[in-house]
């Protein structure tokens, strides 16, 4: 029944594996081996050398980079980790900023503009370089879902931001294979 319901966190992470051909295992937060890290809640991961790692940012990097998918270059690389922040803050603010994001026009526009112009500088449909990052697989599913609510939302419109309408749109496409196998396995994958 693990992640059965609902995907949340590990959305992102589950594409990336699905999407590299990682083969993987999703258990219960008490199935946690004895000698893991100290952590506060789920996901937390078991890498292959035995290291166990929480917080889904530092899970993202750390396994993506080992993927081959932290960016080629040191420049990318911090690229990569920063989007990563900018969406976590991003997630923190939405519903419980002070207003919150979501209640916020002027923040949504400022922080939508950034990943805006990040998808400019890029050049290539992905957040950070030539190719896809782990921070396109961890800002892609929390994207979708607050991007299709901007026109309901008071002062902000989709149309706004083109380029991010486009990556969400690139990215669909491309994960739709990793979306077909993983709900073939029971996972809810939204989006």
């Amino acid at each position: 029944s693990v992640c059965r319901k609902f995907v949340g966190r590990p959305c992102g992470f589950l594409y990336m594996l699905e999407f590299k051909g990682v083969e993987f295992d999703v258990k219960l937060p008490e199935e946690a081996p004895a000698d893991a890290m100290p952590f506060f809640a789920v996901p937390m991961v078991k890498l292959p050398d035995g290291m166990t790692l929480s917080q889904t940012p530092a899970i993202m990097q750390v396994v993506g980079k080992a993927l081959g998918l932290g960016g080629t270059s040191q420049v990318e690389e911090a690229h990569a980790l920063m989007i990563t922040l900018n969406m976590q803050d991003i997630l923190g603010e939405w519903a419980k900023g002070s207003p919150p994001l979501k209640e916020n026009p002027e923040r949504i526009k400022k922080w939508f503009g950034v990943l805006e112009k990040e998808l400019a500088a890029a050049g290539s449909g992905f957040l950070v370089g030539k190719g896809v990052t782990y921070a396109d697989f961890f800002c892609y599913p929390s994207l979708v879902s607050r991007f299709d609510h901007l026109d309901t939302l008071n002062g902000v419109e989709k149309a706004e931001f083109p380029k991010l309408g486009a990556y969400i749109e690139h990215m669909k496409t491309l994960l739709a294979p990793s979306r077909e196998k993983l709900v073939a396995k029971g996972y809810p994958m939204d989006p």
